[in-house]
């Protein structure tokens, strides 16, 4: 049962831990004058705190559900939606200029990379 609490308890610092992030590339997307490498920065963090999330909620919903096949995750499916995502996020930031779908993309994919290479 100690393991159980252990899982339940990195799940919910996990989970405060993203909804900061949330918050706080919320706060920064709200600003007027949004400084771009502090929003990628905090994307970042964001997208740490989304892989760290996930691995401590899926951690825990192991000692929950009962043994047997794990549901199938697509990573590639997880990644680009992650990525689309906050290439969104960085275009709109930057006041929905056209042309600069690529270069968000871009942007996006190293901010994921980083997360996933920190999270590691």
């Amino acid at each position: 049962m100690d393991r159980l609490r252990e899982a339940q308890e990195a799940y919910r610092r996990a989970f405060n831990l993203f909804a900061k992030q949330v918050q706080h590339v919320q706060a920064l997307t709200a600003q007027p004058n949004i400084n771009p490498q502090a929003l990628e920065l905090a994307l970042v963090d964001l997208e740490r705190a989304h892989v760290h999330y996930d691995v401590c909620r899926d951690r825990w919903a192991q000692y929950l559900l009962p043994t047997g096949p794990k549901p199938a995750r697509d990573p590639e499916r997880s990644h680009s939606h992650c990525v689309r995502t906050i290439a969104e996020i960085l275009w709109e930031s930057a006041g929905r200029p056209e042309g600069t779908a690529d270069e968000d993309w871009r942007k996006a994919e190293e901010i994921v990379k980083a997360a996933a290479a920190v999270a590691a």
